[in-house]
């Protein structure tokens, strides 16, 4: 791991995070959990086109480019905000049934079973990465 202090502290930030239980949440927390994530990345979406399309038309009035319409990135933008909703929607639901899975096979502390397997699954994702990462670097090192 090229930054070991930052792959553990996300480690153990998914873990503790993972012990808390959704399922105990209020029904406004929960939507929220789900709604604002999804609005923010639209929104910043929605300002990445507008400054696209800006940029655009400083090219287009320079005659050195096309003007950039606005509709098929603004549906792309509001598409990817759905798409993270839902994905946090179904994190939610995924969340329960693995933890009444865990009871089923007598697991006594699900939660702290789940956290467990958060942190592990993030520590291994980044060696995952980093090996990735190298691999890449002696690829196009060798190419040269």
């Amino acid at each position: 791991m090229k930054n070991l202090p930052l792959s553990l502290a996300l480690a153990a930030s998914s873990g503790l995070f993972t012990l808390q239980r959704p399922a105990d949440w209020s029904p406004r927390t929960r939507r929220s959990f789900v709604l604002v994530p999804g609005a923010a990345l639209g929104i910043l979406g929605a300002l990445a086109v507008r400054a696209g399309a800006q940029r655009g038309r400083e090219t287009a009035g320079s005659g050195t480019g096309p003007r950039m319409r606005l509709a098929g990135p603004a549906v792309v933008a509001a598409m990817v905000g759905a798409t993270a909703s839902g994905v946090l929607a179904l994190t939610l639901v995924l969340d329960e049934r693995v933890e009444a899975w865990l009871v089923r096979r007598g697991v006594a502390r699900p939660r702290r079973v789940m956290a467990a397997a958060s942190a592990l699954s993030s520590l291994l994702l980044d060696q995952a990465m980093d090996a990735k990462d190298s691999r890449g670097r002696r690829d196009s090192a060798a190419g040269q």
